[in-house]
C-alpha cells in the first residue's frame, strides 16, 4: 500500500523541512491511516487538486478573539469557591451534544478561514516534501510548518488547557474523603476538558528550556517547561489552592498524516496526588483530524484512556467511540474496585458525563476558567519569543523570519550537544 508515494521524493532544499535525514521517513509500529484514507488511495485521490490557494486577506490570525479565552470564567477566587461549595449534579434530561458536534462524531471546524488556511498550508507542505508526508509513516513533529497555519501560543500553553475545569472539579474532589467520588471527579474533569483543549490550527513548537508560569484566580499555580527537543517532551506541574492537590506529568506527542486526515498520538503520562496521599494515574487519548483536504474538517478524541488508583484498587478504562448506535464521541465504561464493578460512566466529551445516571457534567452549565499568565516573566518565558510576538500582531512575514532564526539556533544547539556527547564517549 501507498507505493505511489515513492514517485515524488522530498525536496531536500525546502526551507520548511526541519529534519532532512532519512530517519524521518523510517516506518515504525505507529502507522495511522484511516479506512477513509485507504479508500481514497485506492481511488487514486490527489489531495493537492482539492485545495485552492488561500486569499491574502486570510493570511493573518483567523479568529484572534477566540485565542484569549473569551467566555471563560474570570471571577474572583471567593466566587470560584462559592461555585465549588454550591456545586450540585445537573438534570439528567437528555443525551445532549454541542451544536458543533458532527453527525458521525467529534466536533466540526465552523470557522471557514481556519479551514482555508489549514488546507492551503497542507497543499504547500505536500508540494515541498512530497506525498510521503501523507503515508502515515512520517512524524510531523520533525517537520517545520509555515507559521501562518499556527496560533500565537506555544504547545506549553495549549498543554495546560485541560486544567480549565480543575478549579471546579478537582477543588471539589479535595473536599470529600471518599476515594471513589474523587476518582469520578478526576475522570469528569479530564473528559469534560476535551472540547476546549484542541485547536484546528497548530501551536508553536516549544524551544528546549522554554517555560510557562500561570495561575487561576482561585490560587492554582501552573508551571511548564520544555525538557526535550527531539522527541519533544513538555513537562507540567500544577498546585491547587493551598496545595491541596498536585497535578504533574508530561506530553510526548507525534503527528501522522493520511490522505485526508491527521492523527496526533500522545504517549505522555499524568498524575493527580491529593494531600492525604491518594494518587490517580492516567494517560491521554489520541486525536484524529479528518477532512484535512476536503469534506467536513472535524476533530475527534479516539482510542483508550486509562485511570488507575493502585493503592485503593480503583480502575477505569474508557475506550472512546465504542458505544453501539452512538456517534464516535460517546463512551461507556465500568469503574472497578479490586476488579468488581462499582459504577458506570457514560456520556460524550462534547455534551455530558453521567455516573450511574447522575449527571456530573453538562456543557450547557459548566464554564471553563480563564488561565492567566504571570506578569513577571523569566527570560525563558514563552511570551518572550520573537516569532510569537510578531504572529500575535498579525505580521506573518516577520513571524516567519523570526521562527526560522529560532529554528536555526535550535539546530546549532543540537549539533553542539551531539558533538559534546561524542567527545565524552571518546574519552571513556
Amino acid at each position: 500500500m501507498f507505493g505511489w508515494f515513492k514517485k515524488k521524493k522530498p525536496e531536500s532544499n525546502s526551507a520548511q523541512q526541519e529534519e532532512k535525514d532519512e530517519s524521518d521517513y523510517v516506518d515504525d509500529e505507529t502507522q495511522v491511516v484511516t479506512n477513509e484514507d485507504k479508500e481514497l488511495e485506492a481511488k487514486g485521490f490527489d489531495p493537492i487538486a482539492q485545495v485552492q490557494e488561500q486569499d491574502k486577506e486570510n493570511e493573518g490570525i483567523a479568529d484572534p478573539d477566540k485565542l484569549e479565552y473569551v467566555g471563560y470564567h474570570d471571577i474572583p477566587g471567593d466566587d470560584i469557591l462559592q461555585l465549588v461549595l454550591n456545586f450540585k449534579y445537573f438534570p439528567n434530561d437528555e443525551e445532549i451534544r454541542h451544536p458543533e458536534g458532527y453527525e458521525k462524531g467529534g466536533r466540526i471546524c465552523a470557522d471557514k478561514k481556519v479551514v482555508s488556511k489549514a488546507r492551503s498550508v497542507g497543499k504547500e507542505m505536500v508540494k515541498q516534501i512530497g506525498k510521503k508526508i501523507l503515508s502515515g509513516s512520517l512524524n510531523l513533529t520533525k517537520v517545520s510548518f509555515p507559521i501562518r497555519v499556527m496560533i500565537p501560543k506555544t504547545a506549553l500553553e495549549t498543554s495546560v488547557h485541560g486544567t480549565s475545569v480543575f478549579p471546579l472539579y478537582i477543588t471539589k474532589a479535595t473536599m470529600t474523603p471518599d476515594f471513589l467520588e474523587r476518582f469520578k471527579l478526576v475522570i469528569t474533569a479530564t473528559l469534560s476538558s476535551f472540547f476546549w483543549t484542541n485547536t484546528f490550527l497548530k501551536p508553536l513548537n516549544p524551544i528546549l528550556g522554554e517555560t510557562l508560569q500561570a495561575n487561576y484566580n482561585d490560587g492554582t499555580q501552573v508551571y511548564c517547561e520544555q525538557i526535550m527537543h527531539h522527541p519533544p517532551v513538555s513537562y507540567f506541574l500544577v498546585f491547587g489552592p493551598n496545595k491541596k492537590y498536585k497535578y504533574y506529568g508530561y506530553y510526548l506527542v507525534e503527528g501522522r498524516a493520511g490522505l485526508n486526515s491527521v492523527t496526533i498520538i500522545n504517549k505522555g503520562k499524568r498524575t493527580i496526588e491529593f494531600n492525604d496521599g491518594q494518587k490517580i494515574d492516567f494517560d491521554f487519548p489520541n486525536e484524529l483530524y479528518s477532512g484535512t483536504f476536503f469534506g467536513q474538517l472535524r476533530q475527534e478524541s479516539i482510542n483508550k484512556i486509562t485511570f488507575t488508583d493502585k493503592a485503593n484498587g480503583l480502575s477505569c478504562i474508557i475506550d472512546i467511540g465504542k458505544v453501539k448506535k452512538k456517534t464516535s464521541d460517546f463512551f461507556q465504561a465500568d469503574v472497578n474496585f479490586k476488579g468488581q464493578k462499582v459504577s458506570t460512566v457514560f456520556g460524550t466529551y462534547i455534551g455530558f458525563i453521567n455516573f450511574d445516571n447522575v449527571r456530573y457534567w453538562d456543557y450547557r452549565y459548566v464554564v471553563p476558567h480563564k488561565i492567566k499568565m504571570d506578569k513577571q516573566l523569566l527570560e525563558s518565558d514563552h511570551r518572550n519569543r520573537s516569532d510569537l510576538q510578531a504572529l500575535k500582531v498579525g505580521d506573518i512575514p516577520l513571524a516567519q523570519k523570526n521562527k526560522e532564526i529560532l529554528e536555526n539556533i535550535q539546530r546549532n544547539d543540537r549539533k553542539l550537544r551531539e558533538t559534546f556527547e561524542k567527545q565524552k564517549k571518546s574519552k571513556k
